[in-house]
């Protein structure tokens, strides 16, 4: 490969309110959502210390030797090396655009402290594509004295090849790294994202899905001689590809993940084949037959198709809708009659009538939406506890939203995580909506049941594409 001239890459002071923060960047996870400077911010200062970083920079200077990177697109200059930082002027100038009141609060002490000498301009490199600065990146933070975490390498190197095409073959000569180093990383991503798929309970796929979880067990496990001759395990041009049963596969690696959240199992323990082996008899054991059901044939992909039926407008002169619980512009056959009946029953009443019945509705329409989606991917059971009753709907909801390979729409996904953020006006409907049903004073009002509404609708539109679906597959 030839020799990148780094040196040749124009440098520019540039107003720090303009620059763009980079929506692709490995520090987070695929799960979050990234539509806005705001999502990204609240991430970055929930996870990775900006505020303290900020602190430092109103008491010792902003330290300028470590370069920033950008890359242009469009008439935007996006960040993708300096996102801290960057988050952390950004911040200065603007306190309000911090995540939180808490965190507002501190960046308008800092933002007085520092006065006069904010910094409104910053020298960077601009490079000339994003995959000419991957390699600065590597080095960087893969390898160098400021390193990603384990999962957040797994992203970046995942992403050149499955979003970018590059062989594992290519983009270790491009790194020059070992390939197995690659596929590791491969393996690894694309494991993580299979977790949402082997009904992991609730508690333990958050912290599963958390970096501080250890994936590097996993991948000591399931690279282990004897787990891939009882599976038949292998990646596959991206895809996650068993001769085993999906049964077989998801039960052992259900069970990895358990035991190692539990802290059963480290990379102390199972030091030796001998170690592991005899691990992995231990899970076996118990185990359905592994020769029945369908193997396992997993892509972390992504798709687009429509995910409604509209209903028939009548011609002629258009009428004033009434404001209706659920609007009347589609028709919903979701394929839970009962959850048909309540959105029926939602769209012949208004919202401004029976605020209270109306609150009761909205929530039962919720709830049994969530668990239709779970059900359509046969994992009904998740939405269960030890009981056989029906979790929290806020555990079901979060546990939903992980799940982005669901959907095929992935602005459903967006808007979802936007209307459930802890700081936004849905979500405090939400909350309302929750404690109200649980019996606490909190009486619905119309924004309450407008917001609560937005959750909805994405979810009504999912079950109903998946029904239109099933039905055009039988002509």
């Amino acid at each position: 490969m030839d020799r990148i001239n780094y040196s040749s890459w124009p440098r520019m002071s540039l107003s720090v309110t303009n620059l763009k923060l980079d929506k692709n960047n490995p520090r987070i996870p695929s799960y979050v959502i990234t539509r806005t400077t705001r999502d990204i911010l609240r991430f970055l200062f929930e996870n990775e210390k900006v505020d303290r970083l900020a602190g430092k920079i109103v008491d010792k200077g902003f330290i300028s030797h470590d370069p920033i990177y950008v890359i242009k697109e469009g008439d935007a200059y996006v960040v993708v090396e300096g996102n801290r930082r960057v988050s952390a002027l950004k911040c200065l100038l603007e306190p309000d655009l911090a995540p939180t009141v808490s965190i507002r609060r501190k960046m308008n002490i800092l933002r007085n402290k520092i006065g006069e000498d904010v910094i409104e301009k910053i020298e960077v490199y601009v490079a000339p594509s994003r995959k000419a600065v991957e390699n600065v990146l590597f080095e960087l933070h893969a390898e160098g004295k400021l390193q990603w975490n384990r999962q957040q390498k797994n992203k970046f190197i995942a992403s050149i090849g499955i979003d970018g095409g590059e062989s594992i073959a290519d983009i270790a000569e491009r790194f020059n790294v070992k390939p197995a180093e690659i596929l590791d990383s491969v393996q690894e991503y694309i494991l993580e994202k299979y977790f949402t798929e082997i009904d992991l309970p609730t508690d333990i796929e958050d912290k599963a899905l958390k970096s501080k979880f250890n994936i590097s067990t996993i991948s000591r496990l399931v690279n282990a001689k004897k787990f891939r001759t009882l599976t038949g395990y292998f990646i596959n041009e991206n895809k996650l590809v068993t001769t085993c049963s999906q049964q077989f596969f998801n039960h052992l690696l259900r069970q990895f993940v358990i035991d190692i959240v539990r802290q059963k199992i480290n990379s102390r323990n199972l030091n030796t084949t001998d170690q592991i082996d005899k691990y992995l008899d231990g899970v076996i054991q118990g185990i359905p037959d592994n020769d029945a059901g369908t193997p396992v044939c997993y892509y972390p992909g992504q798709g687009d198709r429509d995910i409604y039926e509209p209903v028939d407008e009548p011609k002629g002169k258009e009428k004033k809708r009434r404001d209706t619980l659920i609007l009347k512009d589609k028709n919903y056959h979701t394929g839970s009659e009962k959850l048909d009946l309540l959105i029926q029953e939602a769209q012949g009443m208004l919202v401004d009538t029976y605020k209270n019945a109306a609150a009761l509705l909205l929530r039962n329409i919720l709830e049994m939406s969530v668990i239709r989606i779970f059900e359509i991917h046969g994992k009904r059971d998740q939405c269960m506890n030890g009981n056989g009753r029906v979790k929290n709907l806020s555990d079901n909801l979060g546990a939903l939203l992980k799940r982005d390979v669901w959907f095929d729409d992935k602005a459903y996904l967006e808007d979802l995580i936007r209307f459930t953020s802890k700081d936004s006006a849905s979500w405090n409907s939400l909350d309302s909506l929750n404690r109200y049903a649980h019996g606490e004073y909190t009486l619905p009002d119309r924004d309450m049941l407008v917001q609560v509404r937005m959750i909805i609708k994405p979810l009504l539109n999912i079950c109903t594409a998946h029904q239109m679906a099933m039905r055009n597959s039988k002509h």
